[in-house]
């Protein structure tokens, strides 16, 4: 994410959350002042960390809009001071804040971000070892990380919800280096659309 597509980044994660928190849209600034000031503390602590974005083209459009976007985490020192719980180990790699906006759902733009997020995290982390939190009610996503290799290590308590927090899975993966982008398990042609991503 470069400095001028933070508003937008911004607006798609503020969007997100207030939909999955099931808050009134008129919550939605507050959450944007609270999400920039977030984004902002979390780019400084790059290179241990980044946040990836999708686009979406029309075929034959120039111009593009904000797809998604998925923040990762490459070691200790990008961290972040207070991961939800289970919490994972702030040695490993970490994904999360995955969003994707509501019009663009179910066309596999998760799916390209988690794999082109594993993929970074190959070429920036020593460890192999990555983790993310997907909620017990997120029954889409979940199947997405079961079907990309994620198994369930954790589970929160059910003591969680005195807390008014939905309960979560920590999830683990080995991934695999490779240096053919055709293991990558992404359609060619949609390969290359992810470029912009690294961008």
């Amino acid at each position: 994410m470069r400095e001028e597509e933070m508003d937008m980044t911004v607006s798609l994660l503020s969007e997100s959350f207030a939909e999955s928190m099931m808050m009134a849209t008129s919550y939605v600034k507050l959450l944007e002042f609270l999400v920039k000031n977030y984004l902002i503390e979390r780019r400084e602590m790059m290179p241990h960390n980044a946040t990836l974005l999708g686009v979406y083209r029309e075929n034959g459009e120039e111009g593009f809009e904000l797809a998604g976007t998925v923040e990762l985490t490459f070691d200790r020192k990008g961290a972040n001071a207070n991961p939800p719980t289970p919490t994972p180990p702030k040695n490993s790699p970490y994904i999360c804040n995955m969003a994707v906006r509501k019009p663009l759902r179910r066309r596999g733009i998760g799916w390209h971000l988690l794999k082109a997020g594993e993929e970074l995290i190959t070429k920036m982390s020593s460890s192999r070892e990555v983790h993310l939190h997907c909620r017990m009610i997120d029954e889409g996503p979940f199947n997405m990380y079961t079907k990309a290799g994620y198994s369930v290590v954790k589970t929160d308590s059910i003591l969680t919800l005195l807390t008014l927090q939905r309960r979560r899975h920590l999830m683990r993966k080995e991934l695999h280096v490779s240096e053919d982008a055709s293991e990558l398990d992404i359609p060619n042609d949609q390969f290359t659309k992810l470029a912009d991503v690294y961008k």
